[in-house]
Formats: C-alpha cells, structure tokens, sequence
C-alpha cells in the first residue's frame, strides 16, 4: 500500500502495536478506532492545550516517546511519522525494517480526509474511518446550509497572539472559505503563514479577528488584544468582533478541523447546530 504522501509500504496483517510520532496521528489513530492498538503516543499527546485525545492516552497510560530508539524498543509492527518529522529520525526507524507510515496533505481539508481513509486502511479499521469520514462531511454540510442563508460574506484575519496570520494555501484559508468568509490576509497577498504587525489590521480593516488560545485563556488574550490601539480602533477592535477558537481545534490536522469550522461559524452566525458526539476517541 501507500502512505499518504505516495510512499509505498508493505503491511502483512492487520498491526497489533502501533507506535504514534506525532500529534496528528494520535488523534487519527484514536478516531478511526484503532487506540487499543497505539502501543506509544507523541510527545504533545498528553498537552491540553492542543491534544484533543488527552484524555484516552492518558487513561490507557500510553508511554510518550521522543526519538525512534525508544520507539524501536517498544517493538512496534507499525510507525505513524509525518511530512515534517524530523528525516534523520525516520530514516533511523526505516532502518530497522519496521513499516513506517508518513502523514501529510495537511492544508486542504480533503487531504485530511484522505489521511483519515488511509490511515483507516492501514490499521485495518476501513468501516469505522468511514463513518468518521461520513460525520465529517455531514457536519460540514450542516455549515455551509447556515451559510448559503447568509446574504455578505465577512472579511476576517487570523491574527495569533505571536502575531501571526494564514494566507491563501493554508488549512487556515480553506476553514475560513467554508465558513462563507473572506480572508483579508490572502487579499492582501499573504501566502502562507507569516508574521506581520497589529499595524496591518488597522490598514487592512478587518470586520473580524479570529485567535486561536487555550479556552482558560479567552477573557486575557481577548483583552490583551483590545490594549492595541491598532486593533482596538479597527473595525473588528470597536465592535469587539473578536472570535476565540481553542488551539486544539484551530491548529490541528486531524478530523477536528471540523470543530474549527462549526466554533467560526457560530461566532460569526450564532444558529450553527450542535455537533454530535465526540468520535476521536473510539477505540480507546
């Protein structure tokens, strides 16, 4: 078979001792039902702030490894690494003959689909990944119904704490697109992710901001922002039109992504539905 970025692997039978290397994969892993194999998680799995399957790995007591020998000591039949693991690490457990499946296509929303299905395939779980696949969509089809009742599309930047935004060919953008917005940052010719000043948002006049922080964090970074007056005396700053996405949902590259779009959605429209179930951690 093939990973996600068109690297061929070969998997003999369905693997009993997953190792996860990234935080992407934990949470793929866990949604398409395959947690009781994950014999090691990443190193941010058990970090709150942005690990959505905290709590799973942490009740299964999955050891956290940080470098392929510890890996390789767990004598897993199967490696979840990802495009921007670090190569002299992969290589390393390429080297011991374990498979090693890379992640990657994290900037389209299709991609991670397609990262959901074939992970699915490779953990021999084809039926529970697609029915993740299914309350994906559906889900999505439920914010672009609120949206296609809308009659103007609203200019938003993400602007992080760090002074970041997203721009055209970023997971970012592709969010904001679906949520029936525009982004003034791609307008503006932004592409990828770049730092820019709060000087920008009072020359650019956003309508809305969109910042991602931990959801204990909301009221500090919502005033701290206020305390520029570059923000505070653009059109988002005076109308406090500023929406909060936990970083967990707004800076993933898993199924949550989804959680992303329906938290936009109802900052920006108030009558998105409620999701359903929580599924990341089946198989737990």
């Amino acid at each position: 078979m093939y990973d996600s970025t068109g690297g061929r692997l070969v998997i003999d039978k369905k693997p009993a001792r997953i190792a996860s290397q990234t935080l992407g994969s934990d949470e793929l892993l866990f949604g398409v039902c395959a947690g009781n194999q994950v014999v090691a998680a990443s190193s941010a799995a058990l970090d709150t702030r942005y690990s959505n399957v905290a709590a799973a790995v942490a009740s299964r007591r999955l050891p956290i490894t940080k470098n392929s020998e510890q890996v390789v000591s767990l004598r897993p039949d199967l490696v979840f690494v990802a495009s921007y693991s670090a190569a002299e690490q992969v290589e390393l457990l390429r080297s011991t003959g374990v498979p090693v499946f890379m992640i990657g296509n994290f900037d389209r929303i299709d991609g991670i689909i397609g990262n959901v299905r074939a992970v699915g395939y490779a953990v021999g779980e084809d039926r529970c990944a697609a029915d993740l696949i299914a309350e994906m969509k559906r889900r999505i089809d439920a914010v672009k119904c609120v949206v296609s009742m809308q009659h103007y599309a609203p200019r938003l930047m993400m602007y992080g704490t760090a002074g970041y935004t997203d721009g055209a060919n970023t997971l970012i953008d592709e969010v904001f697109h679906v949520a029936g917005a525009r982004n003034v940052a791609t307008e503006h010719g932004v592409v990828g992710s770049t730092r820019i000043s709060a000087e920008a948002i009072a020359l650019w006049q956003p309508d809305y901001l969109v910042i991602g922080a931990a959801r204990e964090d909301f009221d500090r970074v919502r005033r701290a922002m206020l305390s520029d007056p570059a923000i505070a005396n653009s059109p988002a700053g005076r109308a406090r039109r500023i929406i909060l996405i936990e970083d967990r949902y707004i800076l993933c590259v898993s199924q949550y992504i989804v959680n992303a779009i329906e938290a936009l959605a109802g900052g920006l429209y108030g009558n998105v539905p409620a999701k359903s179930h929580d599924t990341a951690t089946r198989g737990a």
